[in-house]
Formats: C-alpha cells, sequence, structure tokens
C-alpha cells in the first residue's frame, strides 16, 4: 500500500513539475480571456449603476426634469455646462419647448464626457484617493459625483482645504454630501 501511496505521489508530482502542456497553455489562454470579460462586464455593471443612481439623486431618473434654478434632464446639466461641452444649441427654452432636443441618450453621451472632462481636471487630484477627509474616504466615483455637483474646481477646493471649504449648491447638498454618498462604486 505505502509503495503505491509513493507511486501515485511520484507520478502526481512529476505531472505537476513537467512542462506544461499546449492544452494547459490553451486552458490557460481561455481562463485569462475569461477573466478579462468577466472584469469588464463587471465594471460596465458598476459605472451602469452609478448613473443610475446618480441620476436618481439629481432628478428622481427623469430625463424630462427641469428643477428650481434652470438645471435639466436627468442628471441636471447647466446650459453652460452643455455649451462648454460642445452642446451649443441645446438650452432650456429649447429643451422645455421640445425635450426631444435632449432625449436621454443624448444625455447620456453628454454626461460620459463630463465625467471625463472632470476627471482630466482632476487627475492632479488622484493621490487622495484612499484619504479619510471629515470620515468619508474618498474614492474615484465620490470624486466623479462631488465634481458633477459643484464642479471639479469646487471638489479641489475642498481636497486642497482637507474639507474645511465645502460649497454647496442652491438646494443645499454640499460636496461632501457627494462624496460620502457616492463613495461606495467601483470605477477603477
Amino acid at each position: 500500500m505505502r509503495k503505491l501511496f509513493l507511486t501515485f505521489l511520484f507520478i502526481f508530482i512529476s505531472h505537476i513539475c513537467s512542462a506544461p502542456s499546449i492544452g494547459f497553455r490553451l486552458g490557460m489562454l481561455k481562463f485569462k480571456s475569461l477573466a478579462e470579460f468577466v472584469s469588464e462586464k463587471y465594471h460596465e455593471s458598476e459605472f451602469s449603476r452609478f448613473v443610475n443612481d446618480l441620476g436618481y439623486s439629481e432628478s428622481g431618473n427623469n430625463w424630462l426634469s427641469v428643477n428650481q434654478i434652470g438645471c435639466f434632464g436627468e442628471w441636471q446639466f447647466e446650459e453652460s455646462t452643455l455649451k462648454y461641452l460642445g452642446y451649443r444649441k441645446i438650452t432650456l427654452k429649447r429643451f422645455m419647448a421640445n425635450p426631444d432636443i435632449f432625449p436621454r441618450e443624448l444625455q447620456l453621451k453628454a454626461l460620459k464626457t463630463l465625467i471625463k472632462v472632470n476627471l482630466l481636471f482632476l487627475m492632479d487630484y488622484e493621490h487622495f484617493i484612499g484619504d479619510s477627509i471629515n470620515g468619508v474616504v474618498i474614492t474615484k466615483s465620490g470624486m466623479i459625483a462631488a465634481s458633477h455637483l459643484g464642479g471639479a474646481g469646487s471638489l479641489q477646493k475642498f481636497l486642497n482645504s482637507n474639507g474645511r471649504i465645502n460649497k454647496k449648491d442652491v438646494l443645499g447638498t454640499s460636496i461632501y454630501d457627494y462624496l460620502k454618498k457616492f463613495s461606495y462604486y467601483n470605477l477603477e
């Protein structure tokens, strides 16, 4: 029995220690490809969840929404922001007359562009990710949401002042509020 066990152990170890076969390499390539696919789908779903929750916080996910200060759409864009992003023909007046000039799909495209622009403005602030300011851990998702709320400049002031400069929007929501509320998404 002992000889049989030692023979089996020797065969098992020699199989593990030998050069991997082509089948093994192909299996590993398939596994790597599958892992990358799963990771990509996970990040897409996290981004989608983030965008949906941001839209809910801004307008209750109502792409036709117009608030009391003139921000409109699901993600409550200001006219000046849309002009900056290149959407010069979309104004509050035109949107209220015909919301179809800025449908949800176009709003989502504008939001994605705004996120990219804000991330460019915040490149020098990525070192804050993982830090804690006033009890909230700074995350990429929190930074994106906070810069959406008050602009990248307001977030930069918050970070540079260690939370002492905490701008609020007209409705009373602060940079800190959005950093905390949207800190739980994996957008890396």
